[in-house]
């Protein structure tokens, strides 16, 4: 699709594409978005042009369109051009810019009768390896890397294959055994229900990394549940409680001998277009509700539906993770949980950590996998 046309009108230029289509783009905007070297740093993708500096009311003084470049000429001799691709990324006009469907499957227990998953060697040895991984991971929220070693820290490697370690009051790794004196339920060997990881916090891990290092324990098996297939359902069965849980911020709270970490989110996001963006949810670590005394009861209910469906064998995938075994999921996405196992029968030993969800998705871009979305190279 290429620029093939431009008229400059009194507030904004009318560009016209060789598919029919036209789009429109304000003199303030286009001004903005100069990339030449007095408006951006030469070498650092960041802006050098103050927003602030540039009149509302500015008007080209020239525009003209060469070999699909839109050249644009202001009132103090400045020059600006835009590139046919990049203009076509960044066009604002409704239905214009075509929509980049980034796949997401929402799955029942019944759907990962094959579960997603890599091979570790692939992973590590080559960016399409890599790259088919976080693929999954982006799908279906999950994917299980294979034959990992089992050699504590490995999976300090792998997660850094992806990008850097989030840090938490437990440590960058973390070992998933029972002890004596935890300071989280996840190191007994009661039953965790479905939850995503560090609710308290005001910004959730965004990827979470479990390693099987040992696994001889009877029970334990781990359990997964996709937050937003069941989101969906709520939405579909039950849209008053779906519409209380995306509007009503639930207090988490964890605290210890050493901090105390407070947060409050819905347990249902949405993004800016009402699409499904986040599930914050444990059941451990919700704090005491506070809402209008008339809103009380129905927010219970709300929640309790939510629970019932994340709680459902519909929708709870189980397995037990063999040594070697990496479990990598999108903790904005996926619940995980485990149940009850018996330490005396023999050693349970996971290790894990954490990414964030950004580096992720810039990641797949970097691998071409997703839209580079630059704003810094018009031309």
């Amino acid at each position: 699709m290429n620029l093939v046309d431009a008229i400059g009108e009194p507030a904004l230029v009318r560009t016209v594409w060789d598919d029919g289509r036209t789009a429109r783009f304000h003199h303030v905007w286009l001004r903005d978005n100069c990339a030449c070297t007095e408006c951006r740093h030469p070498t650092i993708p960041e802006r050098t042009l103050d927003s602030i500096t540039v009149p509302l009311d500015i008007v080209a003084s020239s525009v003209a369109v060469t070999g699909g470049t839109l050249a644009v000429g202001w009132p103090d001799g400045h020059r600006s051009s835009f590139g046919s691709a990049w203009l076509a990324e960044h066009a604002y006009e409704p239905g214009f810019r075509p929509v980049v469907d980034e796949p997401r499957t929402l799955w029942r227990a019944a759907d990962l009768a094959a579960a997603p998953e890599s091979d570790y060697a692939q992973v590590m040895g080559s960016d399409e390896g890599l790259l088919g991984w976080l693929l999954q991971l982006r799908e279906f929220g999950v994917s299980f890397v294979r034959n990992t070693p089992t050699v504590p820290g490995t999976v300090i490697g792998l997660a850094e294959r992806i990008a850097f370690i989030r840090n938490s009051n437990f440590g960058l790794l973390w070992d998933v055994q029972s002890k004596p004196q935890a300071d989280s339920l996840a190191y007994t060997a009661v039953p965790l229900t479905p939850h995503t990881d560090l609710v308290s916090r005001t910004v959730q891990p965004g990827v979470q990394f479990l390693h099987c290092l040992v696994f001889e324990a009877t029970g334990g098996d781990s359990t997964l549940v996709d937050g937003f297939a069941c989101a969906d359902e709520l939405r579909r069965s039950d849209p008053a409680a779906f519409d209380v849980l995306t509007t009503t911020p639930i207090p988490y709270r964890y605290h210890s001998d050493d901090c105390d970490i407070a947060a409050r989110g819905p347990m249902i996001r949405l993004d800016p277009e009402g699409e499904l963006d986040e599930i914050r949810y444990s059941n451990a670590l919700m704090a005491p509700l506070a809402v209008d005394p008339d809103r009380m009861t129905e927010l219970y209910r709300s929640v309790r539906a939510f629970t019932s469906l994340l709680r459902s064998d519909e929708f709870t995938f189980r397995t037990r993770l063999d040594p070697g075994d990496v479990m990598t999921f999108d903790n904005h996405r996926v619940l995980h949980g485990r149940e009850s196992f018996d330490p005396q029968s023999g050693p349970r030993h996971l290790q894990g950590t954490y990414i964030d969800r950004d580096d992720l998705l810039s990641r797949l871009r970097l691998l071409g996998a997703l839209a580079p979305r630059s704003t810094t190279k018009p031309a």
